[in-house]
């Protein structure tokens, strides 16, 4: 069924809100300084519009922080193979690449780290899933998986704060690599 003109306005201006949320948040490096006029201006919006989708600043910062668990991890059932994590990990890295930009911003701010925290929660408990369904149960085993997913989750915040000249391809197959390695030694 086609968008109707009401649906894309909508998106738009929550794309636009969001946007201009992580950029003041960048700027401002604290949420609590960010107004919702300074929003709604920087987003060239009424306050009015951002009211008619917001009831405050806060509802912005937990629906970018839920976006990534809808967009995510939604629709994971079972990872049974390390193909599945492996195609799991691509998609993961599609979505963050396509929302760089607002991540960045979002990282860079001294108010929000839970993408990332959320982000490794989620491939761990995947991994762990996948480790347990093949039968590894070893507590070595886990550890390394946990260190080499905390050492990706670095790397990525390292991409989004701009401290490094690695890409999120480079960071995607270098865990695969290293994940791949992992499971054919365990």
């Amino acid at each position: 069924m086609p968008k109707t003109s009401y649906e894309r306005v909508t998106n738009r201006n929550r794309h636009r809100i969001q946007e201009a949320f992580a950029e003041l948040l960048s700027e401002y490096g604290s949420m609590k300084l960010i107004t919702v006029s300074a929003l709604a201006e920087r987003a060239d919006i009424t306050r009015g519009t951002f009211y008619n989708y917001y009831n405050n600043l806060a509802e912005v910062a937990a629906e970018l922080e839920g976006e990534i668990e809808n967009q995510l991890f939604a629709g994971y059932s079972k990872i049974a193979s390390f193909e599945d994590f492996e195609q799991y990990l691509d998609e993961v890295f599609a979505f963050m690449k396509q929302r760089g930009e607002i991540y960045s911003e979002l990282l860079s701010s001294c108010d929000t780290h839970g993408f990332l925290s959320q982000l490794e929660a989620e491939i761990s408990e995947r991994a762990l899933e996948m480790m347990a369904n093949n039968g590894i149960k070893s507590q070595e085993a886990e550890l390394e998986l946990l260190f080499l997913i905390n050492g990706a989750m670095a790397l990525l915040r390292k991409y989004y704060l701009h401290e490094t000249d690695l890409t999120l391809e480079q960071i995607r197959d270098f865990l695969k690599k290293k994940l791949r390695w992992l499971f054919e030694t365990l």
